[in-house]
């Protein structure tokens, strides 16, 4: 499978402004948050005009296919808790959560690396 290289330049690029809330809920847990419906630049009819869900389900999918397009050792650091309107990642690495958070801001800013992002999580039955 061909990386994406937008994708991979976020890892590790803290000029990227994560998308999301990170918080911290003890010295070794860390979640979050993304809540696409609540955002200006929001992807939920782009997605339900697909076909998709829209909310937190579709953005499972998304990330989920945007980590495998980037770095899948991630998936083994993280936890999905997927909601109507949004997605909480719980993990006890806080970089981690950064990465992802800038994996969003790539995803948000770039349609054909959304679209790439989605065909994979489809190809993975990762996607709602």
């Amino acid at each position: 499978m061909e990386k994406n290289k937008l994708l991979l330049n976020a890892l590790n690029n803290s000029e990227i402004k994560i998308r999301g809330t990170l918080i911290e809920i003890s010295q070794n847990e860390y979640r979050l948050d993304y809540y696409d419906v609540s955002e200006e630049d929001s992807h939920y009819n782009f997605l339900s005009s697909n076909g998709y869900q829209g909310g937190g389900p579709s953005w499972l999918g998304i990330i989920y296919g945007a980590i495998q397009l980037s770095d899948p050792a991630i998936l083994t650091k993280i936890r999905f808790d997927d909601e109507a309107d949004g997605l909480a990642i719980w993990s006890s690495d806080k970089e981690t959560l950064l990465k992802i958070g800038r994996l969003i801001s790539v995803i948000k800013s770039d349609e054909s690396t959304l679209k790439q992002a989605i065909r994979m999580a489809e190809q993975e039955g990762e996607m709602e």
